[in-house]
């Protein structure tokens, strides 16, 4: 068996890189944890899909991972890193093999680890893809909280905020509208087809209001 030794994961639903882990993330200091050489194609599948591995998977790698707390070291039941030889994933399972978080690394940790697999043998894991994640890789984890923010706020939009919405459409497009339709499909439209040119200026708009009604 292949472990890896005193390493941070940041554990989410979604696969956030290590330039996307915030300061208010849980981040977990493993001390110990099991690592399998998978194909390129079955890491893909890891990062951008929710998978179901096997029972005998499960049975592999149960209660194998230690990680340190304030005071002791507790066990993580069903836990293990992935690599191709390129890349490194971490990933969490539930006691029926669903995956549950995923975690990239810090670069230095990564690279180290990468160094160290050269020789190991492929593992065929048995697995079953639940669902694609679609990843948006050339958004930030950031972008993707505003954008967010940015939807719950135009789904929220009424009669009543006609005028507000009136005066953001005219700073976004220098052109008066009154129809609320047009206005918040145009707005959407944008958002779609021109982010970087408009989302920071709507999300600004909403939490300048959301302020203002407090």
């Amino acid at each position: 068996m292949n472990y890896v030794y005193d390493v941070l994961l940041n554990f989410n639903k979604e696969f956030y890189d290590f330039y996307d882990w915030n300061t208010s993330d849980t981040i977990s200091h493993i001390r110990k944890i099991m690592i399998f050489r998978i194909s390129d194609k079955i890491l893909y599948d890891l990062i951008n899909s929710n998978i179901e591995v096997d029972h005998d998977f499960l049975v592999k790698i149960s209660n194998r991972t230690e990680v340190f707390t304030n005071q002791n070291v507790k066990i993580i039941n069903y836990a293990c890193l992935f690599t191709n030889g390129s890349k490194v994933i971490g990933i969490k399972f539930d006691k029926n093999g669903y995956q549950l978080e995923k975690s990239a690394l810090l670069v230095d940790e990564e690279v180290d680890i990468l160094d160290s697999v050269d020789d190991f043998e492929d593992y065929q894991l048995n697995y079953k893809k639940l669902k694609n994640n679609n990843l948006d890789y050339f958004k930030t984890r950031k972008d993707k909280d505003i954008e967010k923010f940015i939807q719950k706020n135009l789904k929220n939009i009424n009669n009543n905020d006609s005028e507000k919405i009136k005066y953001l459409y005219y700073e976004c497009f220098n052109k008066r509208e009154n129809n609320l339709e047009k206005m918040l499909s145009d707005i959407n439209k944008e958002l779609k087809n021109n982010w970087d040119l408009f989302y920071m200026k709507i999300y600004n708009f909403f939490k300048l209001i959301s302020v203002k009604g407090k």
